[in-house]
């Protein structure tokens, strides 16, 4: 039993490292689709400032428009896979975290079973030895 448990206490470690790296996974990609918003932010506002721009320019800048606005759905859509894959991460950690709460249970279980097997035992010999 002890080397199962050992066994399920890995499992659960490994497990649990997976999902952080699932959630930093997700955390960078969000902030690489902020950077993006911020980009196209940044684009439009220029835009809005200045009132005579250069055609080469206001080119230029819609060039750069319609690459943050392509990478930004690609970066969506590779977020939405990172998402689901922490989301499974997260159910198998929790999977895996009820079976090693099982496994303490029946450890605590066979621990008791064994003490109150010595004490049966102690009591057997007391009682005939005294016989």
């Amino acid at each position: 039993m002890q080397k199962r448990d050992r066994k399920i206490r890995r499992i659960a470690a490994v497990q649990a490292r997976l999902h952080r790296i699932a959630e930093w996974h997700l955390m960078e990609c969000q902030a690489r689709e902020n950077e993006l918003e911020d980009k196209q932010r940044r684009i439009l506002e220029a835009f809005n400032d200045e009132s005579k721009l250069p055609d080469l320019l206001i080119q230029t800048a819609g060039q750069n428009l319609r690459t943050a606005s392509v990478e930004q759905g690609a970066v969506a859509k590779v977020r939405e896979r990172l998402a689901e894959n922490a989301r499974a991460e997260g159910r198998k950690l929790k999977h895996v975290e009820h079976l090693v709460h099982l496994a303490t249970g029946r450890a605590a279980k066979d621990d008791e079973k064994r003490m109150l097997d010595d004490e049966i035992d102690k009591a057997v010999r007391r009682s005939l030895q005294t016989t």
